[in-house]
C-alpha cells in the first residue's frame, strides 16, 4: 500500500477523532438516550461515524445496546492539521 494512501485512512480517523459529538442534538433526534453514564443506541446504524469512533466501551443489558464514548482530542486535531496542509 502506497503511503498516500495511509495518510489518507489516518487523515479520515483523525478526522472522526477530532469532531465533537453533539449529544444533544442525537438525542433530540433519538439517535442516543442519556441511561445514567451510559447511552442507549437504539439503531448502530443511524450512529453518525464520528461518534461510533469515539466509542471505547461497549456493553448490552440484555435488550439495549449501551456506550460510553471518549472526547474529540486535540492530538487529532493536530494530525488533521498536518495531514490537510
Amino acid at each position: 500500500m502506497s503511503n498516500n494512501f495511509e495518510a489518507n485512512r489516518l487523515l479520515e480517523q483523525a478526522k472522526k477523532l477530532a469532531t465533537p459529538i453533539d449529544f444533544d442534538a442525537l438525542i433530540a433526534q433519538g439517535v442516543l438516550e442519556k441511561k445514567g453514564a451510559w447511552y442507549k443506541v437504539p439503531d448502530w446504524d443511524k450512529l453518525p461515524e464520528h461518534a461510533e469512533a469515539k466509542a471505547y466501551s461497549i456493553r448490552t443489558d440484555g435488550t439495549d445496546i449501551l456506550v460510553k464514548f471518549s472526547k474529540a482530542t486535540k492530538a487529532a486535531q493536530k494530525i488533521v492539521d498536518k495531514l490537510s496542509k
